[in-house]
């Protein structure tokens, strides 16, 4: 029985996932937080108390492209709308807004430093 999503992780090189730290941290409104001393250079990414985020370097020899990732996009129950907003505008970060049909929830897309599709849901619209 599946209970929820512990976290997703992206892997990158390190310049990059610096910058993907700064995003998710800075645009997005994740913490930095404990990491254990792995071997390899990154960062654990929060909400709260909870790591949701975690970014890596590859490994010696990982023939996986660490320029892009494999999946969709990352969705995060967001607050503050007009906030973000004019956060996204004042930085000039491309985003793109979507309301739902038949909903009071409203979404905003953007893309990370790597490329990755983020969904920002606000629930109850744009107030």
């Amino acid at each position: 029985m599946i209970l929820s999503i512990n976290h997703i992780q992206l892997v990158a090189e390190k310049n990059l996932v610096t910058q993907l730290r700064d995003f998710y941290c800075d645009i997005v409104g994740l913490t930095e937080g404990f990491r254990p001393p792995f071997e390899r250079f990154g960062f654990w990414l929060y909400i709260g108390d909870k790591d949701v985020l975690h970014l890596i370097t590859p490994k010696k020899g990982d023939e996986r492209s660490y320029q892009k990732s494999s999946f969709d996009h990352v969705a995060f129950k967001t607050a503050n709308y007009q906030d973000v907003l004019k956060k996204l505008k004042s930085l000039s970060i491309p985003f793109e807004e979507k309301p739902i049909p038949g909903m009071s929830a409203h979404q905003i897309f953007l893309r990370d430093p790597a490329g990755n599709r983020v969904e920002l849901n606000f629930e109850g619209g744009t107030n």
